[in-house]
């Protein structure tokens, strides 16, 4: 009898946090989602050890576009 194991790396992505923004490509305040990526270790496709950050992103919740976290840094624009 022949088993397989499959085994590999994926990334998994978590919401770390939320807030308003200036989105550059609406060009006024939003809310936004800050993300992250983590790789895992899988086994069968199921992530089992967490492994590096990737890296992080903020995404507008409004249009949907990605930004760098440096987005976050930028004052909010009077109403």
């Amino acid at each position: 009898m022949l088993f397989f194991i499959i085994w590999g790396t994926r990334g998994v992505t978590t919401r770390k946090g939320f807030g308003r923004f200036v989105c550059p490509t609406c060009a006024c305040n939003r809310e936004y989602t800050h993300k992250q990526v983590r790789r895992f270790f899988t086994l069968y496709f199921i992530p089992i050890i967490p492994l590096n950050i990737v890296g992080t992103y903020v995404e507008c919740n409004t249009c949907g576009g990605t930004f760098k976290d440096s987005v976050l840094e930028r004052p909010l624009l009077a109403a």
